[in-house]
């Protein structure tokens, strides 16, 4: 081809790149359009949707049944933290849940505590997860970090390959229901402690025998492990949830921690009812099943709203 044309094409080619990003949101939003009229909108159309909306910052709903506008995401590596797990697009949250995550990884690396794993936050506009997803992580004010720290992370930082491949180191036996001494880490109780006495935090989930761990250990200095609740799973992993952040006033808040710091709600998770459920063994009750959530409002617009960067000129 005679070069002169060459360029011709190219500068055709480069007249059309603006558009073609605005052709591409107008077929998303015409195809969620009729989807939001017909009302046959699913989780996966929040699996599907292309990057942050350009839209003013803001978690809209509950923790389990919401989205988020106007979210934005770390660096793949910065100060006391690595991401990992980002193959799955969760990595997006609310700037003030950013914020906090720089600031918390700060803290812990100024404390000599290492580098931590951050994995799943919320899709690119929250929302519900299609499969192998969260019930909660919706508004962008939930994140998971891993116990274990990988000791290439702390050297340098991950491949992609590794970020997504890599394995966190659970404490806690899940079926056994019972810590694993030689994976225990003496940094663990230090990090919880550091993210549960910011104020920002909300609650904090850990494995129940992880829970127990952290009370027999504190003694009476025990306040601070108010935020950490109990609850399934969670035994590679804990989970910080942050408060409703300000101008967000269309987020709905959890209700406040009104139990004891190590008290007796602690017991059910080891009682002969709780190893029952744990076994199978416990006869499930008849449900109704129960009624599909109706989605805030709001969020019908942040699904449709134009994409950060994405031009309409």
């Amino acid at each position: 081809m005679h070069p002169t044309s060459q360029h011709s094409v190219s500068t055709s080619e480069a007249a059309t790149r603006p558009r073609a990003g605005f052709i591409r949101h107008l077929t998303h939003t015409l195809l969620l359009t009729s989807a939001l009229v017909g009302g046959t909108v699913s989780a996966n159309d929040w699996d599907r949707v292309e990057g942050p909306s350009a839209q003013t910052p803001s978690s809209i709903g509950t923790y389990t049944n919401g989205c988020l506008s106007g979210g934005e995401t770390l660096p793949l590596r910065g100060e006391g933290y690595q991401l990992v797990r980002t193959g799955r697009d969760r990595h997006f949250a609310h700037p003030q849940t950013i914020t906090f995550l720089k600031e918390f990884s700060h803290s812990v690396a100024q404390k000599d505590l290492g580098r931590i794993q951050i994995g799943d936050m919320s899709m690119a506009r929250g929302g519900p997860f299609g499969n192998g997803g969260h019930s909660s992580h919706q508004t962008g004010l939930d994140v998971d970090i891993w116990y274990s720290q990988d000791r290439r992370a702390a050297e340098r930082p991950l491949t992609s390959w590794e970020r997504d491949n890599i394995s966190a180191v659970a404490l806690a036996d899940e079926r056994k229901h019972r810590l694993i001494p030689e994976n225990w880490d003496d940094r663990v109780p230090k990090i919880l402690r550091l993210a549960a006495e910011d104020q920002r935090v909300e609650r904090i989930f850990v494995h129940p025998t992880i829970k127990r761990h952290l009370c027999e250990i504190s003694g009476e200095d025990n306040e601070w492990l108010r935020k950490v609740r109990p609850w399934w799973g969670h035994n590679y992993h804990f989970h910080v949830r942050l408060a409703c952040p300000e101008g967000s006033s269309n987020c709905k808040p959890q209700a406040p921690v009104s139990t004891a710091a190590c008290g007796s709600d602690l017991d059910w998770w080891f009682s002969d009812d709780f190893y029952a459920m744990l076994n199978g063994t416990k006869p499930k009750p008849q449900k109704k099943k129960p009624k599909p959530k109706t989605m805030p409002q709001l969020c019908e617009q942040v699904l449709i709203a134009p994409s950060a960067g994405t031009t309409t000129e």
